[in-house]
């Protein structure tokens, strides 16, 4: 439910901002006026995908990968701990610390499936750990920033910014 609307949030801004220009004529008195919009449009529709679409956590081999908003995570499954308390849920990644992430989060909007997801995703940390066969891990766990395609979204907004900042500075 939560991917939908924020699915649906990110593709409405266009068509939002289509119709504040073309029936409203919002915008045609001043071209920062227009501006102003199209950076707003682009703002929201960059949060909508940020925190709503593209957050994800994934075991691809042996590796587990949590992708949160701003932060990514990857670690060898023997080098994660689910851990579970008072309704919060969290992975104790080995060298890194505690992360939440964020899809585990969206229990409020999608219950079921959430739910059923993290009791997946920890009988798959419960067996690497008890695999006798498995050697020590191949690499330490590791954090980025994340970048993406998406972010190019945001260079409207930082134009913007840069624009009223000059223009504030030059003066009347």
């Amino acid at each position: 439910m939560l991917f939908f609307v924020a699915a649906l949030g990110a593709v409405a801004q266009p068509v939002l901002l289509a119709w504040l220009l073309l029936v409203d004529e919002a915008g045609a008195d001043e071209p920062v006026d227009l501006v102003a919009l199209a950076s707003l449009a682009s703002l929201t529709a960059w949060f909508f995908l940020r925190v709503g679409v593209q957050p994800e956590i994934a075991v691809e081999g042996d590796t587990v990968m949590v992708r949160n908003p701003f932060v990514s995570y990857w670690a060898d499954l023997s080098q994660v701990r689910f851990l579970a308390r008072g309704g919060a849920f969290a992975l104790d990644l080995e060298g890194i610390g505690l992360v939440q992430p964020w899809v585990f989060s969206r229990s409020v909007f999608d219950g079921h499936r959430a739910r059923s997801a993290r009791r997946e995703f920890r009988e798959r940390i419960q067996e690497a750990l008890v695999d006798p066969d498995r050697g020590p891990a191949k690499e330490a766990a590791r954090r980025s920033l994340r970048m993406g395609p998406a972010d190019a979204l945001l260079l409207l907004p930082l134009a913007f910014l840069v624009w009223n900042v000059f223009d504030l500075l030059s003066g009347p």
